[in-house]
């Protein structure tokens, strides 16, 4: 693209890149807890902005089958050129659709005063989905992981997969100075929403077994289906709706 007149800093391609992907949006905010202190007579006397912290969120096309996704399971910490302090992930996904490229997405938080620790970094070796690309409806001059080809199952046919990676963080108290210091992370939690348009003779996914799904990354495999929907709709085939929950104890 380009662009005539003013210079400007045009679009997202010149944020950061968390993985191998082009950015299609990308945001990062600051802010601190406002505290109001109150006088005898009930008003405000006076006003206390402190903990300050950011909360950054970044979403991109995925382009290379070979993609190093992070690795959550180990810890919550990446490093992301330009922002200073610790940067610790909430939510990462990848996300396939069919008819649509695949994206993957990362939310965490950004915390300036937060420095060293025993916290652990995120690894980057989750094995990604190769999908040859021979679809005769795409010419894509380079690499990208499209729609839901070449992932199976044996109810149906797969027309979304989304893989969820969660921490949840707790900020410690803040010091004198009203900077956090530290943060808790803890309770690490990776799931699966499957959308499946169902075979003539498909049964549903039943419950408490052990999702598979053909082509799929390895990441994506030994989940423990929590919950599996059969859904119908005017002018539209038989849906199965299956979630799959897998947490770092069931290696054990």
């Amino acid at each position: 693209m380009h662009n005539y007149g003013r210079s400007l800093v045009w679009g997202p391609s010149t944020a950061p890149s968390l993985f191998t992907g082009s950015c299609k949006s990308y945001s990062l905010r600051y802010a601190r807890t406002r505290q109001l202190i109150e006088d005898g007579e009930g008003d405000y006397a006076a006003l206390a902005l402190h903990s300050e912290k950011g909360e950054l969120s970044f979403e991109a096309q995925i382009t290379d089958g070979s993609t190093n996704f992070l690795d959550l399971s180990t810890g919550p910490k990446i490093v992301v050129s330009g922002i200073s302090g610790t940067v610790l992930v909430t939510r990462a996904v990848e996300r396939w659709t069919l008819g649509q490229d695949k994206v993957g997405s990362i939310t965490a938080g950004v915390y300036p005063g937060v420095t060293g620790g025993t916290g652990t970094e995120a690894g980057a070796d989750l094995d990604a989905f190769t999908p040859a690309q021979t679809l005769s409806f795409i010419h894509p001059g380079s690499k990208i992981i499209y729609g839901t080809a070449g992932l199976g199952h044996a109810s149906g046919v797969v027309h979304g997969l989304t893989i969820t990676q969660e921490w949840t963080l707790v900020d410690g108290d803040p010091t004198p100075e009203g900077v956090i210091a530290d943060v808790h992370a803890y309770g690490y939690l990776r799931t699966i929403a499957l959308e499946l348009l169902a075979g003539a003779s498909a049964a549903a996914p039943a419950v408490d077994t052990v999702l598979e799904v053909t082509g799929a990354p390895a990441h994506a495999a030994d989940h423990r289906i929590e919950s599996s929907e059969f859904r119908l709709a005017t002018k539209r085939g038989k849906m199965y709706l299956v979630n799959a929950v897998w947490i770092p104890a069931m290696e054990e």
